[in-house]
């Protein structure tokens, strides 16, 4: 079994789709915590998102919905080694079918986002990278209906569909607070979107660019900052 060790806690994904990245390292760093009790990880694949939240804030109560069932085997095993067991629940469901009894003070979600790419042949990767399964509009119309009022809903995107998902947020009355865009290093184009909602129209959004890497290559000193309650080398 291969195991990715952090901190204070270490995960396997081995029967996952889709593996632990970069992606959602950063967008477990990055997502503001403050007043979150209850918390709701959507295509949580094989649990990083929620143990990086349950490592941030010791309130937090989290439910993690995946729909592979290799991913909820991994993260039941995950869940079940960390240091808060208690707090953290998997349930092996398609958020369509799935039914919560209370709204959420946060939804984080590291979505299926490839809609326009060729299709990979292994059909679970190909649900888990893809919108084929899941589409925006289905996945915008859950955290409407799932999310407290005074929530936040964050997730990381495509920068070049950002355009895309801020319109349709707007539509169902979803606002961004704060965005931030990263690249791999600064003569890179920028790759991905880290946006979190409200439902407050009003609120100004704080802008932030992410660079990965610096000139050598190297973690930057920003990325390390951000994640250096994670890694071990940090």
């Amino acid at each position: 079994m291969r195991f990715f060790r952090f901190k204070q806690f270490q995960i396997t994904d081995d029967h996952s789709a889709m593996k632990v990245g970069t992606d959602a390292v950063i967008l477990g760093a990055w997502t503001k915590l403050q007043n979150i009790n209850t918390v709701l990880d959507i295509g949580s694949g094989a649990g990083l998102l929620s143990l990086m939240l349950a490592q941030r804030n010791s309130a937090s109560s989290i439910t993690a919905v995946e729909i592979d069932k290799g991913a909820v085997d991994d993260a039941k095993y995950n869940f079940s080694n960390s240091p808060w067991s208690n707090r953290l629940n998997v349930v092996h469901s398609d958020i369509r079918s799935f039914r919560a009894e209370e709204k959420f003070d946060l939804i984080i979600s590291n979505p299926p986002f490839f809609k326009n790419s060729l299709l990979p042949d292994f059909s679970a990767r190909a649900g888990a990278r893809h919108d084929s399964n899941l589409s925006l509009d289905d996945l915008l119309i859950f955290v409407k209906q799932n999310l407290a009022h005074e929530g936040h809903f964050a997730l990381v995107f495509p920068f070049d569909r950002e355009t895309e998902l801020l319109n349709l947020a707007k539509t169902i009355g979803l606002f961004p607070c704060k965005i931030m865009h990263t690249k791999n290093k600064s003569s890179a184009q920028i790759k991905r979107s880290f946006i979190e909602f409200s439902y407050n129209k009003n609120e100004a959004v704080k802008m932030d660019l992410l660079e990965i890497r610096n000139g050598e290559s190297e973690y930057s000193a920003a990325y390390k900052r951000l994640t250096k309650e994670f890694y071990l080398k940090f």
